[in-house]
């Protein structure tokens, strides 16, 4: 079995399966760890969401744009912030009507009449990870406090919203327990780069996709990647 890593997938289901094809990724017996964010962004979620579910073992750790999307599913959650992100995309994904606000201060229109979302999505969505960890290596959306040993104890807030682990592992510090680290989260567009940026033990996979950027999935032994075209995300109302 080959084990493999993928960043931000952010809705886009033809760069998924651009990225598959290439690294010869094999659905019955390799294993794919989807490092979080698969919604959001562009138009395909739905058409993500049943690819991933074709793959036999597959590790999906929850991304803050899924928990946005899980908690629409569970409480009805619609705020401006998320829709604006990139959720009105998922929204008609799966069928509903969205018609954005001019501005985050006000409220998009959102017809769910014709929504359906499958309850085998429901379940892949509820059936997330927060982290994983695997051969001494750990795999997050956003990132941990190092200052805390246990990973039991990190915040769910730091697991899918930090940013903080970068500039701690720029500097060259290390996290004790973990050969190497993996997340998503942000993108490494930031540092005008499409590809996997490696600083000391971390390694960040989000390349893109969900801005102008490119998806990249990864061999996580050998740690040849290969990446999907230069995509833009759909924002068509």
């Amino acid at each position: 079995m080959k084990k493999f890593v993928i960043g931000d997938i952010h809705g886009n289901f033809n760069a998924l399966k651009e990225v598959l094809k290439k690294s010869k990724f094999n659905y019955k017996k390799d294993k794919l760890i989807v490092l979080g964010d698969i919604v959001d962004g562009n138009k395909d979620t739905f058409k993500v969401v049943e690819e991933l579910l074709k793959i036999k073992n597959l590790v999906f750790i929850l991304g803050n744009h899924d928990e946005w999307f899980l908690k629409f599913m569970n409480d009805g959650f619609d705020e401006e912030i998320w829709i604006q992100q990139g959720g009105a995309n998922t929204l008609r994904s799966y069928g509903a009507k969205v018609i954005e606000s001019e501005h985050v201060c006000n409220k998009s229109y959102i017809n769910t009449k014709n929504l359906s979302i499958p309850i085998t999505h429901q379940e892949f969505f509820n059936n997330h990870v927060l982290y994983h960890i695997e051969d001494n290596m750990l795999f997050v959306h956003g990132g941990i406090n190092p200052k805390i040993p246990n990973i039991k104890s990190q915040s769910k807030f730091d697991l899918l919203w930090d940013r903080n682990l970068i500039n701690y592992c720029i500097k060259g510090k290390f996290v004790p327990r973990y050969k190497k680290i993996f997340i998503g989260h942000t993108t490494t567009q930031q540092f005008d780069c499409t590809k996997p940026l490696r600083f000391g033990q971390l390694w960040m996979m989000d390349t893109g996709i969900g801005y102008d950027g490119k998806l990249t999935i990864m061999d996580i032994k050998t740690e040849e990647f290969w990446s999907s075209q230069k995509n833009y995300p759909s924002y068509s109302k």
